[in-house]
This record gives structure tokens, C-alpha cells and sequence, in this order.
């Protein structure tokens, strides 16, 4: 018989999966103004994660407060590794972008720009400590973890960065699939760091969430 612990991850596995892979958020954005849909789902998610998550969070944060020299090299470390990845599959997205004749930039990076010129603030906070702590809950502790004990872990990381890549497609277009090549680079170097680092969900999440608050700092600069 399933357990409590069980059955609440299958409902956040589930509520992921509809809400940002097969994008039933929009569902919420219809009917609230100015993507506040979308705000409610991630709190919601939010809230639920770092309840459902609770222990094992407490206990990891512990490894980290006793080891914080080492959590340190392993951010930097990391955050050096996704920056490689990410020039690299950033590199071949822009190559086959150039191959087929695209214009412009994805739908994602797109939304986020217009966005942060509306609300700063709140894109920041989403995009920066909120998103990254959802989305690292999901695909690493529960998605990625659940693999490795069926598949071998190799298959796992790409499994899992390629889903990462692809939930970041708002349409099936050509340019989507080019722009998700290079989502691709984060995903595996985030999975990467998460199975590296013993499974401590904290090194990946600091990764993604420095990683991200510098595009933005990038993106802010760019704007003025």
C-alpha cells in the first residue's frame, strides 16, 4: 500500500506534469490579470514542495552547514561546468538556427524579457528562488532520483535533461525544438551536479539559481 510520503509525490509529479509540461497553466492565466495565473501556480507548488520535502531538506541543509567549504567549491565548480555546457549547447542551437534560417529568439526567453520590463520585482523573486526550487525538486529529487533506480545512470541525466529542455518549448515549431538544444546543456549540468554531489539537492538549486539571477542582472544592464 502506497504511503503518505508516496502519494504526495505522485500528486506534485502529477500537478508538474500537467501544469508546465503539458501547460495547463495557461488555464489559470485566462481568467487573472497580467500572468497572475502563473505567480499562484508556482507559489502553490512552491509551498507544497518545501512541505512534502521538509525532512529531507532539513537533513541536507545540515550537510551543508558541516561541510560549507566544500558546498562552496561545489557551487563554483558547478556553476563554471554549466556555464561550459551551456556555451556549448548554446553554440549548436545558434548553428542550427543558422542551418535552417531562423530568426529571432524562443518563445521563453522571449516572454521572460517582456516580462521583467513589466515586473521586475516579481520575475526576479519567480525566476530566481521560486522557479529553480520547483523545478529542481521535480526533476532531480523525484524525476532523476526515481530513474537511477531503474536505469542506468547515464540514461537518467539525459532523460532528465531532455525533459528539462522540452518543458521549456512553449509551441512544437521548428525554432522551439533549435531553442530547447540549448535548455539541453543546463539540464544535463544540473543533473550532472545533483548526482555528483551525492545527491544533495542544494548544489544544483544554488547553481540554477545563480545561473539564473545573472541572466537577469545581464538582462536588466542590456535594458538600461
Amino acid at each position: 500500500m502506497m504511503s503518505n510520503k508516496n502519494k504526495g509525490i505522485l500528486i506534485f509529479s502529477i500537478l508538474y506534469t500537467v501544469l508546465f509540461v503539458f501547460d495547463g497553466i495557461r488555464v489559470f492565466d485566462a481568467p487573472l490579470p497580467s500572468s497572475a495565473g502563473t505567480y499562484l501556480v508556482y507559489t502553490i507548488m512552491f509551498v507544497y514542495g518545501c512541505f512534502l520535502f521538509k525532512s529531507l531538506l532539513l537533513q541536507k541543509w545540515e550537510e551543508v552547514r558541516n561541510s560549507k567549504r566544500k558546498f562552496i567549491f561545489g557551487v563554483l565548480t558547478g556553476w563554471i561546468f554549466l556555464f561550459l555546457m551551456t556555451v556549448v549547447f548554446g553554440f549548436v542551437s545558434e548553428m542550427l538556427r543558422q542551418f535552417f534560417g531562423l530568426v529571432g529568439q524562443g518563445l521563453n526567453q522571449s516572454n521572460i524579457q517582456s516580462t521583467f520590463q513589466e515586473q521586475p520585482l516579481l520575475i526576479a523573486v519567480f525566476a530566481c528562488i521560486i522557479g529553480p526550487i520547483v523545478e529542481e525538486l521535480f526533476f532531480r529529487q523525484i524525476l532523476l532520483r526515481y530513474l537511477r533506480k531503474n536505469l542506468p545512470t547515464w540514461l537518467s541525466v539525459f532523460l532528465v535533461g531532455l525533459a528539462f529542455a522540452l518543458t521549456h518549448m512553449h509551441s512544437l515549431s521548428l525554432s522551439e525544438w533549435v531553442g530547447a538544444v540549448g535548455y539541453l546543456g543546463g539540464g544535463l549540468a544540473f543533473s550532472i551536479i545533483y548526482v555528483k554531489e551525492k545527491e544533495n539537492i542544494y548544489y544544483p538549486l544554488l547553481v540554477h539559481m545563480l545561473s539564473n539571477s545573472l541572466s537577469l542582472i545581464i538582462l536588466a544592464i542590456s535594458s538600461m
